[in-house]
């Protein structure tokens, strides 16, 4: 490991000196985190600590409300351990920190190989053993792809939603000073990385935000309810508090279901009503377990996983080993084959058949969650030119369940908003669900449902929405909009 001498060129790409930043106001002082070692301490786990002051440590003012250092390269290429300052870092008062390895040539590499892969640490790891335990640094280098790998806030955050909060502020911090190709964001993660690896791909499908491409997971827990009931009361404990969770499943089951990709029934099978992951169906992944790990329960979920994933028709590599001597540890993993999978995958166009379940509002794949109930996800399933309309300029919204005012992309979702279109509507739960149509340049000549006027039509010349209730119950109707 050394130090590498970095081009002027490839140092403005990421770090500009801006004005001093000090800790946030109300922030009791803390020891100065003294120089970079690749050592590691039980100081650097827990929650991120800030050095007293710019300067201190090798700590340097950066853009986006950052502090900057570099560190010992392992690979040759420019690598750094950088601190998001709060609110910046997606949390109001503490501050995230992620390393950042980049190829000094990247300015010089057309956008579209400019590819990022996030690595995502084990459960009381730091993100130190992205570069410590795995080849990620030098398969990243090799291909001249950039390496991110954040820490979660904590050590120990089981992919809450605090730490995917931070994971996507570190990502846009390094989008806003080195565009990466958005369409080529890969996720790698082991055991608790895993779990946050598929619950952050699940959970942003923004068509506008960030999206994986592809996830590689390695052994992960998946049912954190399940994880709850196996769990210590130490660790209960800590799970529950405000860095964790906030709470415990008794006092509110959702908070924890949001973010756990799937539900285990008793006999051990994903249970099909409960599987946020098949938002993913779209998205190519990658399934890796040692057959010997020690933990036997958690190679049985993704073997489950697997079988859950390919029936819905998901692209699914699998990848098993038997290394009794290994342990449960990322050494079993086959980084050159891993990323050379993830490497042949792109974000595509948005698929024509999807099944969702939200647990916020929010962009999800070419539609907009504006309301829903609270204290459940929302489901539905949307569907591009549905055979049984009759023409291609449709979509069907089917199966709702929890939704109170859904929005389409019309652009977005391939349709045409000057030509007639047509739209299939069921809920599932008997409400009157709203449907906005976006991109209507003027107000239609006629909105019918099943031939009839719709219970409200509303259309909204500034926004150019279209805001349709079909029904006062939600009964399977055929929606038809003439220009």
């Amino acid at each position: 490991m050394r130090l590498i001498p970095i081009p002027a060129a490839a140092l403005a790409l990421f770090f500009a000196s801006v004005q001093a930043v000090a800790a946030p106001a109300g922030r009791a002082e803390e020891e100065p985190q003294l120089a970079f070692s690749w050592a590691v301490t039980k100081a650097e786990l827990g929650v991120v600590s800030l050095p007293v002051q710019p300067g201190i440590g090798g700590w340097q003012p950066g853009l986006s409300n950052t502090l900057y250092r570099p560190i010992p390269s392992f690979t040759g290429d420019p690598t750094y351990e950088v601190l998001v300052l709060p609110p910046t870092s997606g949390h109001q008062s503490q501050p995230e920190r992620f390393l950042l390895q980049f190829p000094s040539d990247l300015l010089d590499r057309p956008l579209a190989e400019r590819a990022l892969v996030v690595g995502l640490h084990g459960f009381q790891q730091s993100e130190k053993s992205i570069f410590l335990n795995t080849e990620l640094p030098w398969e990243c280098a090799s291909r001249g792809w950039i390496l991110v790998a954040p820490y979660g806030m904590t050590d120990t955050h089981f992919g809450n939603v605090r730490s995917q909060e931070a994971l996507e502020a570190c990502v846009r911090v390094v989008y806003r000073a080195m565009p990466f190709n958005h369409r080529r964001v890969y996720a790698v993660g082991f055991s608790m990385g895993g779990l946050a690896a598929l619950s952050f791909g699940m959970r942003h499908l923004d068509v506008h935000g960030l999206r994986f491409a592809g996830v590689a997971v390695h052994t992960a827990p998946l049912d954190l309810m399940r994880s709850w009931n196996n769990a210590s009361p130490p660790l209960r404990e800590l799970l529950a508090n405000e860095l964790h969770f906030g709470v415990t499943p008794d006092e509110d089951a959702f908070e924890w279901e949001r973010v756990s990709p799937v539900r285990f029934l008793e006999s051990g099978v994903v249970d099909p009503t409960h599987a946020p992951v098949d938002n993913l169906l779209h998205i190519p992944v990658l399934l890796h377990a040692n057959l010997a790990d020690p933990l036997p329960q958690l190679v049985e979920g993704i073997q489950e996983l697997k079988n859950h994933l390919l029936l819905r028709g998901a692209i699914v590599e699998e990848s098993l080993v038997f290394e009794p001597t290994a342990g449960h540890s990322w050494g079993t993993m086959d980084f050159v084959a891993t990323l050379d999978f993830l490497g042949e995958q792109g974000l595509g166009p948005i698929p024509d058949d999807s099944t969702l379940s939200c647990d916020r509002a929010g962009g999800w794949l070419g539609s907009e969650l504006r309301a829903m109930q609270a204290g459940a996800h929302a489901r539905y399933r949307l569907e591009r030119g549905p055979a049984s309309v009759g023409h291609t300029n449709a979509f069907a919204l089917t199966d709702t369940r929890g939704v109170d005012e859904l929005a389409i992309d019309v652009a977005a979702f391939g349709l045409d908003a000057s030509a007639p279109l047509s739209f299939l509507h069921a809920s599932a739960d008997e409400t009157h669900d709203a449907i906005v149509l976006t991109g209507y340049a003027s107000e239609p000549g006629s909105v019918s449902v099943d031939g009839i006027a719709p219970r409200s039509v509303v259309f909204d010349e500034e926004s150019h929405e279209l805001r349709i209730v079909p029904t006062a119950t939600g009964r399977a109707v055929r929606v038809d909009v003439i220009p």
